[in-house]
C-alpha cells in the first residue's frame, strides 16, 4: 500500500510539473490581450466622444423652450 502511495505521489507531482510549465510558457499572454483591448476602447472612445457630444450640444441647443429673449 505504501508503494501505491508513492506511485500516486510522483504521478500527482509530474502532473502539478507539467500544468505549472505550460502555464509558465503563455506568461503575459493575458494581460498583452487586456491592454490592447483597453487600448482599443479608448481609441473608439476618443474618437466618437467628440463627435457625440458636439451631436448631443446642438441638438440641446436646439429646443425651444418658448423663452424670449
Amino acid at each position: 500500500m505504501r508503494r501505491t502511495r508513492t506511485v500516486f505521489a510522483r504521478r500527482l507531482a509530474a502532473t502539478l510539473r507539467a500544468r505549472h510549465a505550460a502555464l509558465r510558457g503563455d506568461r503575459g499572454s493575458y494581460t498583452t490581450e487586456i491592454v490592447i483591448g483597453i487600448t482599443i476602447v479608448v481609441a473608439i472612445t476618443a474618437v466618437v466622444g467628440p463627435i457625440l457630444t458636439d451631436t448631443f450640444a446642438q441638438a440641446a441647443r436646439d429646443i425651444d423652450l418658448g423663452i424670449t429673449k
